[in-house]
């Protein structure tokens, strides 16, 4: 029996299998996976990972599955669990949309944890949202701490946080990119605007977080009267920005939910 078992190795699979074997929480000889593709079955193999015969074996022969394929996908998966005993064994879903309760009725007897991680777990500064069916399980905290900061959620917020963490590096990157994209008209170096904008959000963060200052206030400490960045902050205002981001989150909300309808 392996401890874990990862069940699909794509971004986040990968990272995860990272940060464990990175903070030594299991060995690699206490670890199997399965990936269909023969490419990721060759590379994890060469790392020393147990390669399951299928999505069967994996699911009989691992006491905590880490399930990392996308939500289209858990139907399929669903039809092979036929007449699997998931007593003492853990299921650690990454789909959004798909609940607990839902997750319940596939892996009768199982503990069940939902987790949405971000693309910062690649290197190792992940802010994870975390879900426990019943009381927290401290084995599911290691391995998401392995990948960075965590926040233990209610289940029924996890969908509506995903723009927060899941899907903010997108937002941050389309809006960094639209400021570079602007740079570059002014005849600037694309790797010097890019160094500037990431360094200036790095920072900022860093500095909200360790302050005890409201957000509002951050933002005025930047703005003298008159100035250019209270000019520019203007037509951001007045340009519907605030509207903008509320349709963005909303709809990234509502397709989360719906991905856990199989739509």
């Amino acid at each position: 029996m392996y401890k874990i078992g990862f069940l699909g190795m794509g971004k986040m699979g990968s990272s995860i299998l990272s940060g464990i074997l990175k903070n030594g929480l299991y060995k690699r000889e206490e670890i199997t996976f399965y990936a269909p593709s023969e490419n990721t079955q060759n590379t994890y193999k060469n790392m020393g990972l147990n390669l399951s015969l299928n999505e069967r074996d994996l699911f009989e022969n691992s006491l905590i599955i880490i399930l990392a394929v996308k939500p289209q996908k858990y139907d399929e998966i669903f039809s092979k669990l036929g007449g699997i005993n998931f007593n003492k064994k853990t299921i650690i879903s990454l789909a959004p949309g798909k609940s607990i309760s839902y997750l319940k009725e596939k892996f009768e007897q199982a503990n069940i944890v939902r987790i949405m991680p971000n693309t910062p777990a690649l290197i190792g500064k992940a802010v994870t949202t975390v879900a426990f069916e019943n009381d927290e399980d401290l084995e599911t905290l290691k391995i998401v701490k392995s990948i960075g900061d965590y926040l233990v959620v209610k289940e029924s917020q996890i969908d509506e946080l995903i723009p927060l963490n899941g899907s903010m590096p997108a937002y941050l990157f389309e809006f960094a990119k639209s400021f570079i994209e602007c740079a570059k008209e002014f005849g600037i170096n694309e790797s010097d605007a890019r160094r500037l904008v990431f360094n200036s959000i790095i920072g900022s963060a860093e500095l909200a977080l360790n302050s005890s200052d409201d957000i509002e206030t951050l933002i005025n400490n930047v703005c003298s009267k008159g100035g250019s960045t209270i000019e520019g902050l203007n037509e951001l205002r007045n340009n519907g920005f605030s509207d903008i981001v509320k349709k963005c989150y909303l709809a990234c909300v509502k397709r989360s939910k719906e991905l856990g309808n199989g739509n």
